[in-house]
């Protein structure tokens, strides 16, 4: 990355929202940079002196009270005044004023109206106003660097990404995409991303190729991303998908939890941990990224070939307690006694509520399968199932 994409990507990094790989780099890019070094060293003093700031600082008496009488003393109806400000809404909590921009002026200024019924009546309306904003028929974009394009058109600074519309990067493009008001995505280089719907209830976006890095902070199952191999639906999170040209791809989870389906298979992907999807297979087993090198092997040749019974006596005797999470997974793919073999080294591995027993197990019993994933320590599965 070059100086212009580091500064743009400090404040997030100052923060800690970055994935791994783009926090070394620009890591690396701090350590040799004096220009960005000083910079990032001027953010974080700005941070440091903010947050030393107090919180508030209420009056030493309540000044309502006298403006309310004078207010109300007055004989002349109330008047609309003319106030110069930046472009911002502001609603005082008292119900009393509220400035809004004049939409017929480019350069217009604020009106303050008095009388608490129109106000409130106002209020309401762009409360509405800024809901529906969120889930226009279009997105936000931003360059971030190089010529990312929309159709055949090039972005400059910034532009609109319509439903039914394409976002392509190449090799030295990055763009940034506002998901309403619920979230971002930035699109890497060599990515192809297309807006397949945006409302109240669901934005879904379709990545072809490349690789996104997404931060949601929206409800769950209301971001969706579909792929050549499965469909990631965000239960709110942070997290790196990268497709490949043969449509296989690869999901990193920052924080939160994200769900892979495909048809009836189904994978739940915690924070730190990743999953490998392929194209004509769904969504293989999550695993942690510091599994043993042969358990991961194993673990992809059990997903995505024929030889699984093999693959599965590797994946056992490599497994560590913290691989439970793909052991629980392989319960739900595996039958008779591959399921007991299974379930009797998860027992191995860590401490199993008592009222799970093998035959609720090898009986395929749902409620006991979500005691046993609540059991490993991950969030209760819950949150998937009643949502």
């Amino acid at each position: 990355m070059k100086c212009k994409e580091i500064k743009y990507y400090l404040n997030d990094y100052a923060d800690g929202h970055l994935i791994d790989e783009m926090r070394e780099e620009i890591k690396k890019h701090l350590d040799i940079c004096h220009g960005c070094k000083s910079h990032y060293s001027d953010l974080l003093t700005i941070i440091s002196e903010a947050r030393s700031l107090p919180k508030g600082t209420a009056p030493s008496r309540d000044l309502w009270e006298g403006i309310s009488q004078r207010i109300s003393g007055r004989k002349s109806p109330a008047k609309i005044f003319t106030i110069r400000s930046e472009d911002k809404y502001f609603y005082e909590s008292g119900g009393k004023t509220l400035f809004f921009k004049n939409p017929l002026k480019k350069r217009g200024g604020w009106y303050i109206i008095g009388t608490a019924m129109t106000a409130v009546v106002l209020g309401i309306a762009l409360g509405v106003y800024f809901f529906f904003q969120s889930s226009s028929a279009f997105w936000s974009v931003e360059k971030i660097s190089g010529t990312p394009v929309i159709g055949s058109d090039e972005i400059t600074d910034h532009g609109m990404l319509q439903v039914g519309e394409w976002l392509e990067t190449d090799a030295k493009s990055r763009a940034r995409l506002k998901v309403g008001l619920i979230g971002e995505v930035d699109i890497q280089p060599d990515s192809r991303v297309k807006l397949v719907e945006t409302s109240p209830e669901e934005h879904r976006i379709s990545l072809e190729r490349g690789r996104i890095n997404a931060a949601i902070w929206a409800p769950p199952k209301i971001f969706i991303v579909e792929t050549p191999s499965a469909t990631a639906i965000d239960l709110g999170c942070m997290y790196t998908l990268e497709v490949a040209e043969d449509g296989s791809s690869t999901l990193k989870v920052t924080s939160g939890w994200v769900a892979l389906q495909s048809g009836n298979i189904e994978s739940l992907i915690p924070a730190d941990a990743m999953c490998r999807t392929k194209k004509f297979y769904g969504p293989g087993t999550p695993y942690f990224e510091d599994a043993r090198s042969e358990f991961k092997a194993a673990l992809e040749k059990f997903d995505f070939s024929s030889a699984k019974s093999e693959a599965l006596k590797t994946v056992l005797n490599e497994a560590r307690a913290e691989d439970a999470l793909s052991l629980w997974h392989i319960l739900l793919k595996v039958q008779d006694e591959e399921k007991e073999q299974t379930f009797l080294k998860l027992s191995e591995l860590i401490k199993i509520p008592a009222d799970i027993t093998l035959e609720k197990i090898m009986n395929g019993n749902s409620e006991t399968m979500s005691e046993l994933w609540d059991s490993l320590g991950y969030g209760s599965i819950s949150l998937w199932n009643n949502l």
